[in-house]
């Protein structure tokens, strides 16, 4: 699979830190996440965004620019997540390659939404398996990959694969024992289309796929029908999104809420949803006890 990698004019390369460090940074926190895990101590990873941002909505800072001007490698999610990224890239200056981390991946077709697409694809540990390995090449690319700090690289990707396929097989056993009846995932957005599709969960968000997106009294209306209809009993709210709708939603049909559940950010550094594989966890930890699944603790080694 190719690795899709776009420059910008020939100019000056910035040069690499005291350290001897490439700086990579990625636009969300989970590219944030990714890049450390696989990166190591070979390179140094900058995040554009905190835990808790919407990328949706994001407002680059000048320190933001000034990052990317430094740096030798951007990372960005892609499928029109945040399109503010490539303002930054096209006044960078400078050259770096950009590497795009959904290259590759089969998206969801969403009307409603900048491409047509829904852009949460992390949430399908096979898609995210692929952004993995796109990210795992351009990261030995940049370092060298017959150099000590590409195998290195390499080995680090390898131990990381792994992990992602023993969570996926772990969320599918986990979600398996929800009640046909029970398996509807209602939360503030759209965020979790690629979720149900990967582990058959029905999935209605109050908010379309973008949370700039309004939902109109039409769609409430119509999705407190459907959780009358079919008796769901819990909806979810999302750490990055405002809760009021769903708090509306939960009034008007008597569903209890949960979460908050990590959507388009994974949590704070220092608590158990600090990294993408904690914060899957945690979301898979929720879901499950709210809708009736078997939840059984994920262990990092196998």
């Amino acid at each position: 699979m190719a690795l899709l990698l776009v420059s910008g004019c020939e100019k000056k390369t910035p040069p690499i830190p005291e350290d001897g460090r490439p700086i990579v940074v990625a636009s969300t926190t989970m590219l944030t996440d990714l890049a450390r895990q696989i990166g190591g101590d070979a390179v140094r990873v900058e995040g554009i965004m905190s835990p808790g941002g919407d990328p949706h909505l994001y407002q680059p800072t000048p320190k933001d620019a000034r990052l990317v001007a430094s740096s030798h490698l951007v990372i960005k999610s892609g499928l029109h997540l945040e399109g503010w990224i490539d303002d930054l890239l096209d006044n960078a200056g400078g050259t770096r390659p950009t590497v795009v981390a959904s290259q590759g991946i089969t998206p969801l077709h969403m009307e409603g939404f900048a491409g047509g697409v829904d852009p949460h694809f992390w949430f399908d540990l096979q898609a995210w398996t692929i952004a993995s390995r796109n990210v795992g090449r351009a990261l030995i690319s940049l370092v060298g990959k017959d150099t000590p700090k590409g195998e290195a690289i390499r080995q680090r990707l390898d131990a990381y694969l792994q992990l992602i396929g023993r969570l996926d097989v772990w969320v599918r056993d986990r979600l398996s024992g929800i009640p046909k009846e029970q398996r509807i995932l209602v939360s503030s957005h759209d965020a979790f289309n690629y979720f149900g599709k990967a582990y058959n969960i029905e999935v209605v968000g109050v908010q379309g796929i973008s949370t700039d997106q309004k939902a109109s009294q039409r769609d409430v209306a119509n999705i407190i029908e459907k959780i009358k209809k079919h008796k769901v009993r819990t909806v979810f709210v999302e750490t990055s999104v405002n809760p009021a709708l769903i708090e509306q939603v939960a009034r008007e049909t008597g569903a209890a809420i949960e979460g908050p559940l990590y959507s388009d950010s994974i949590g704070a550094a220092d608590g158990p949803a600090g990294t993408f594989v904690g914060t899957m966890v945690e979301n898979v930890r929720m879901i499950g006890k709210a809708l009736g699944g078997d939840y059984r603790e994920f262990r990092l080694e196998p």
